[in-house]
């Protein structure tokens, strides 16, 4: 047993702790009297909140299935918000994300605005108040909340909560309260939520669902690697030449196998913590690795992408092409979601 689980065990005391605490708390914003009593608000929007979120920490790939959700609804000609916390984002308040300054908006939001230019993308830690101002500011159908299912502060008008293979996992972590473990609210709590999605990613393992109501699987796959000047880079090149990769995001190896599944072997494969902030330190590690190793191609995630644009002429100069996986999700049955979706207008 390493430090880190003797940790963890040392930590299950206060998971205890925090189960009491998440049932009163719940159990004060579901009672009308309580929330008079301690004067407690909860916001009903006037545009339908769709909020996609999760119950654990880490990455279940949140980001991209809201993108797709998003596009379809922006296809059908639907006006949409999307609202963000903003993740590790040196500023505060409330914004429109209008530059790619992760800095001041975070690499989520900034990631989101990349891929969604029909759509307004906002952040605020305040959710409360970041939907006041939305409503404020135009003409929306639809917000579209990243994250935020544990928040009782605001109605959902329609919850989506995704889960991955750590759901079924028997590690401990992955079925204990925080701090000890790695979930927010209690594994049976996601049937609570008007879908359920579970997110293979690029995996292609089948599990059995059969106490699973309202389920849709969703799927990553491989549009193309591009450079940040989006010119495609083929895999039949990158297989002919030496390449490094890295990233920073909560689950590395779902990138790894990305690679592997596209018989991509890199010489090296660096990782950061999530959501890492890439400084000069960092580049010239990876820039050393890159020397060492011969690498005419260094890859990495798009979110990760976000966060060493402004090392764009340092890589240049190095000569090595920066490149990035370019990802899209599938959603099963994604028409039903959809139309589901559609209906809370007419609500």
């Amino acid at each position: 047993m390493n430090f880190f689980q003797y940790l963890r065990i040392l930590l299950l005391p206060l998971s205890l702790i925090y189960w009491i605490v998440l049932l009163i708390r719940n159990y004060i914003y579901s009672s009308h009297f309580f929330r008079k009593l301690f004067n407690l608000q909860v916001l009903k929007s006037q545009i339908p909140v769709v909020c996609i979120g999760n119950i654990r920490v880490g990455g279940t790939g949140k980001t991209q299935i809201l993108i797709t959700i998003a596009h379809s609804l922006i296809e059908r000609n639907q006006k949409v918000a999307i609202l963000s916390r903003g993740y590790k984002r040196k500023s505060k308040g409330f914004f429109e994300v209008t530059s790619f300054d992760y800095e001041k908006f975070g690499d989520e939001p900034v990631l989101l605005k990349m891929n969604l230019n029909s759509a307004k993308v906002f952040v605020s830690e305040n959710r409360v108040y970041g939907i006041q101002e939305i409503f404020r500011i135009g003409n929306f159908d639809f917000i579209l909340m990243d994250d935020g299912l544990q928040n009782l502060t605001v109605q959902k008008d329609y919850s989506i909560v995704l889960i991955d293979k750590n759901y079924f996992s028997k590690n401990p972590i992955e079925r204990l309260l925080l701090p000890a473990g790695n979930l927010r609210e209690g594994r049976k709590k996601i049937f609570s939520y008007d879908k359920i999605i579970y997110n293979q990613k690029f995996s292609h393992e089948i599990k059995k669902f059969n106490d699973f109501k309202n389920l849709h699987l969703a799927k990553y796959v491989l549009k193309n690697f591009q450079s940040l000047d989006e010119k495609i880079v083929e895999i039949e090149e990158l297989k002919k030449h030496n390449v490094g990769a890295f990233c920073g995001i909560a689950q590395p190896n779902s990138f790894k196998e990305l690679l592997s599944k596209n018989s991509i072997f890199p010489q090296f494969f660096k990782v950061f913590s999530d959501h890492h902030s890439y400084q000069i330190q960092d580049l010239k590690l990876l820039l050393k690795f890159v020397e060492k190793f011969g690498c005419k191609y260094l890859i990495t995630t798009e979110k990760d992408i976000v966060r060493v644009t402004k090392f764009k002429n340092e890589f240049e100069r190095a000569e090595v092409f920066l490149i990035y996986a370019k990802i899209t999700a599938e959603i099963s049955n994604e028409e039903n979601l959809i139309q589901d979706i559609l209906c809370l207008k007419k609500k």
